[in-house]
């Protein structure tokens, strides 16, 4: 990309910025995000239901969902897009992470702000490091600590085993969030904090009724693992509107896939609109379809099973790298 490209590409974003500013894309629309509440409780009370009557695979399979759903809606309201009122959004947060799910919001929101900031940039996107089990760039077999020299032995079946991990994505979350609740510096947790306490009163409600729903895990795979990465050091971090372009892809939307996946199969309108919200993201991505095509920018946008062959044919082709290397060693 030139450097002339790149000046276009920041002067029409900014135009594009405005654009869906003086369309209303960007005002809040509580109405939604009160019937979403109203619906997951529903899914929810549904679940319930169906365990008292005695049908408690379709009640697992509900709860689920529910969980599922309660992560999107989590999502936005962390992103301080349903209300105006921030302190409304932190509330219901804190009753959407820490309680329904087990995550510590603050935990999470430290980590996806850095995943917002440098997307698929190696060394400083979180959502990316998967290691020591997993590898999604050539740059991250460069392990350094013992244990992690230690799993590039695994690495070259990473494509065979991943799809089976995806459900100890949710541990990984769960548990990393009770160490930062919980972790021996709890003294200046709580002193940096002013919710610690309340989340650590919600991780300690989740996990009196656990359960849990791991469907998350699928649409986070899919949306970056097997687009471009890029080094820490790349210009491509002074452009927001390219960043996140290069590095995300979309699925392929229906109004069931837009319930399903809460909005994120429209990931790449969201990374460049974190805050607007989800009703207005299948209008963006008309506004971010032509600026891609004015600027020379890919849009990736495909069916699940398209984007999933691509997360695992990366994977392979990372293990062959790791395997090569084990031989050289």
């Amino acid at each position: 990309m030139t450097m002339e490209q790149e000046m276009k590409i920041v002067r029409n974003f900014e135009q594009l910025r405005q654009k869906v500013h003086e369309d209303g894309l960007m005002d809040q629309r509580p109405g939604f995000f009160a019937y979403k509440l109203v619906e997951v409780l529903g899914l929810l009370s549904l679940a319930f239901t169906l365990q008292y009557l005695g049908w408690y695979i379709t009640s697992a399979c509900v709860l689920a969902l529910t969980w599922q759903q309660l992560g999107w809606l989590c999502h936005e309201f962390c992103h301080h897009q349903p209300f105006k009122n921030r302190r409304i959004n932190d509330f219901v947060s804190l009753f959407l992470g820490n309680i329904s799910q087990g995550f510590s919001r603050d935990w999470w929101k430290d980590k996806h702000n850095s995943h917002h900031a440098a997307t698929n940039i190696i060394d400083n996107d979180p959502d990316i490091d998967l290691a020591p089990l997993v590898a999604i760039s050539n740059d991250l077999l460069k392990y350094k600590e013992p244990l992690e020299r230690l799993a590039l032995s695994i690495i070259p079946y990473q494509h065979l085993y991943f799809t089976l991990m995806l459900p100890l994505l949710r541990f990984s979350w769960t548990s990393q969030s009770i160490v930062h609740v919980f972790s021996a510096s709890s003294s200046l947790y709580l002193k940096d904090r002013k919710h610690a306490t309340a989340e650590r009163i919600g991780i300690a409600i989740h996990w009196t009724w656990l359960g849990g729903g791991l469907l998350i895990a699928v649409v986070v795979t899919f949306n970056h693992n097997s687009v471009d990465k890029f080094p820490e050091n790349s210009r491509l971090l002074n452009n927001f509107a390219a960043l996140h372009i290069l590095t995300t892809r979309n699925m392929t939307s229906s109004p069931l896939i837009d319930w399903f996946w809460g909005g994120l199969n429209y990931q790449i309108e969201h990374h460049l609109f974190p805050t607007m919200p989800r009703p207005n993201l299948n209008e963006c991505s008309k506004y971010v379809k032509q600026f891609c095509e004015d600027n020379k920018l890919p849009y990736l946008v495909d069916d699940y099973i398209t984007g999933y062959k691509a997360s695992l044919r990366l994977l392979r082709n990372v293990a062959k790298m790791a395997a090569k290397s084990n031989k050289k060693d």
